[in-house]
């Protein structure tokens, strides 16, 4: 062999090497989630996690965290693999739909349903064709009593899934569900007939009350009034009575002063007359009997015959 053509030999292993050397990291990546993913096919899941883990952190195999959330959830590491779907719902090229539906199992096995119901409507939300969200989301609300909403779920579900095997179970719940939901919907209508009657037996209650406080108030005015009416009933009355006594004491007063009047003008009478009783009997008592009548005529010339009579 000569120098050329070992020349030659050692540029094609030289290349050979340095091919191998760039594709040995993807043949490592290759390799572990294939390793991973056959012992998984093998049910060997808890040998398979690390592996998967090497092949998520390496990435490049999208599927790894799919079957590293299903190899926690089997080992009962549960927590963990919530975890992985989260963050594989983070990470461009994942099954957004099958995580998400891996999430919602793994948080109906830990009786979280509410959490359970959201992952389950994201993988529903994600493919409207998706059917396996759609039960277990009517399983979830079942759960937490959502039974309206969960009979409406296992109605799709058999829209999506028309032969399916556990068909006839699943009819057996909605029939049961329609029961319940004729039975809420009388309860729903009964109870709006009570709060009717209520409101009505409330309104009339108030109006009742408002009547009573209107005739309340009323009877308060009219006490008022009446009790203005009397107090000026009472002054009118004690005026009427003050003017009464003045009356009275004023025509006491008149009579008194009428009596004292008729008594000064009856004693002034008698004293005139006593005084001319006394001028009579005095002219007669000094005038000569040959002059009595020429005496008398001069006295009642005098002006006192009327006085005397």
């Amino acid at each position: 062999m000569n120098w050329n053509q070992k020349l030659k030999e050692c540029a094609f292993l030289g290349a050979l090497c340095l091919a191998f050397t760039c594709l040995c990291p993807a043949y490592a990546k290759e390799s572990s989630f294939s390793r991973g993913e056959s012992l998984f096919k093998q049910n060997r899941t808890e040998e398979a996690i690390p592996f998967f883990k090497q092949a998520v952190s390496e990435g490049g195999f999208p599927k790894a965290y799919i079957y590293l959330a299903l190899c926690y959830e089997k080992a009962g590491m549960l927590q963990e693999s919530l975890d992985t779907c989260t963050e594989g719902m983070k990470v461009s090229g994942t099954d957004k739909k099958v995580l998400a539906f891996n999430a919602g199992n793994v948080c109906y096995a830990m009786e979280d349903y509410g959490s359970a119901e959201k992952w389950y409507s994201l993988a529903a939300a994600a493919n409207r064709l998706y059917a396996p969200p759609v039960l277990n989301r009517a399983n979830a609300r079942l759960k937490q009593e959502k039974y309206l909403e969960s009979l409406e779920d296992y109605k799709l579900y058999l829209d999506l899934s028309p032969n399916d095997k556990q068909k006839p179970q699943i009819e057996q719940i909605i029939a049961l569900l329609e029961g319940v939901k004729k039975a809420e919907e009388e309860r729903l209508a009964e109870e709006q007939r009570i709060r009717e009657e209520e409101a009505l037996i409330m309104a009339a209650q108030r109006q009742q009350l408002i009547d009573e406080q209107k005739a309340a108030v009323q009877r308060a005015q009219e006490e008022e009034r009446n009790a203005e009416q009397q107090a000026a009933l009472e002054q009118q009355r004690a005026e009427l009575e003050k003017l009464i006594q003045e009356q009275k004491e004023y025509q006491e007063a008149a009579l008194q002063a009428q009596r004292e009047e008729a008594a000064r003008k009856a004693e002034a009478d008698a004293a005139r007359r006593r005084k001319l009783l006394e001028d009579v009997a005095e002219s007669l008592q000094n005038s000569e009997a040959s002059n009595m009548s020429a005496g008398a005529e001069g006295t009642v010339d005098y002006g006192y015959e009327s006085e005397l009579e």
